[in-house]
């Protein structure tokens, strides 16, 4: 399997930062499909799914650390645990900066931490750079599998 979709997978359950994502993504992207799971519970189910080949595996990953049921920090324990989750780079979204939750996410592996600027100006700006530096990264042409 290779990447020749562009799906982003959004795990966050504000509403609001959702709706900034998703406008700025389509703004930037709009050839990017954009996933979006509003709990930890819905984003473990379906990156189950994704782990049994029923759904293909993201692009890349946005996550937030403050989920309901399942918290950013043991769903990113689980993508890079995982030999095939393990493919798809995760960066962390989110509005701390607290240096506990920074460390925590580079022990598990996570391949950016970013938080989140306030105003939709920096959050708009924030995603594209975020978006340019994954697309510059080339990593669609890994080969899964």
């Amino acid at each position: 399997m290779t990447y020749e979709h562009r799906d982003l997978l959004l795990i966050e359950d504000s509403d609001e930062h959702a709706e900034l994502a998703l406008f700025y993504i389509s703004e930037y992207r709009p050839d990017i499909h954009v996933i979006r799971l509003a709990d930890g519970g819905a984003a473990m189910d379906y990156l189950e799914s994704v782990c049994n080949l029923n759904k293909p595996l993201p692009w890349l990953c946005l996550l937030d650390l403050q989920l309901p049921k399942y918290d950013g920090h043991e769903i990113l324990s689980v993508i890079k645990s995982d030999s095939i989750l393990i493919k798809m780079p995760v960066v962390v979204f989110t509005t701390s900066a607290a240096k506990k939750d920074i460390s925590r996410t580079i022990s598990h592996h996570a391949n950016s931490f970013i938080t989140k600027p306030m105003g939709a100006d920096g959050y708009g700006k924030a995603i594209q750079s975020i978006l340019s530096y994954w697309e510059l990264n080339q990593h669609p042409l890994i080969s899964i599998g």
